[in-house]
């Protein structure tokens, strides 16, 4: 997937809400790239993903701040949760800046469910795949709670059961 957009307006808003599942032999190669040039502009990156088998998933982000863009933020952040031991996750989150008076921010991550939260769950009768299952989507909630359409959730939903099953 390639995004890219350029802000020039002043006041301009882009917000990206990514989820991703990957599984079995499958690349997910992401390319987000945002510009802005418009005063007081605001970006908003938020990725959240989890991959399984040999699923190999790369990030590359982009906030450009360029001249003019004074008083603008820039927040990208990426999590990638590793499903299994094969699993690999690899971000290069990028802030480029030829303007003062700006914020940029970024953070990746990624990493295995938490043994404690396992136990926890599964302590309640949970078996380890809908354990597993619920932290996926927990992590993905934020995201998801975002759609206006209680018909697309639940496809959503029901497609990362699928996928997990």
């Amino acid at each position: 997937i390639n995004y890219y957009t350029c802000l020039k307006e002043t006041g301009a808003n882009n917000e990206i809400n990514t989820i991703y599942l990957g599984g079995q032999d499958k690349i997910i190669d992401l390319n987000y790239i945002v510009e802005a040039y418009g005063k007081k502009t605001n970006i908003d990156m938020d990725l959240k993903g989890a991959i399984s088998g040999d699923c190999k998933k790369h990030f590359k982000g982009t906030i450009d701040f360029k001249k003019g863009c004074k008083k603008s933020i820039g927040n990208e952040n990426e999590y990638c949760m590793l499903l299994s031991d094969e699993a690999r996750s690899l971000a290069l989150p990028m802030l480029l800046c030829t303007e003062s008076d700006v914020e940029g921010n970024h953070s990746t991550a990624s990493g295995k469910a938490q043994m404690s939260e396992l136990f926890y769950i599964m302590s309640r009768g949970f078996s380890y795949k809908e354990a597993i299952k619920l932290i996926v989507k927990a992590n993905f909630n934020k995201i998801i709670d975002r759609i206006n359409s209680e018909e697309l959730k639940n496809e959503i939903l029901q497609e990362i059961d699928r996928r997990l099953d």
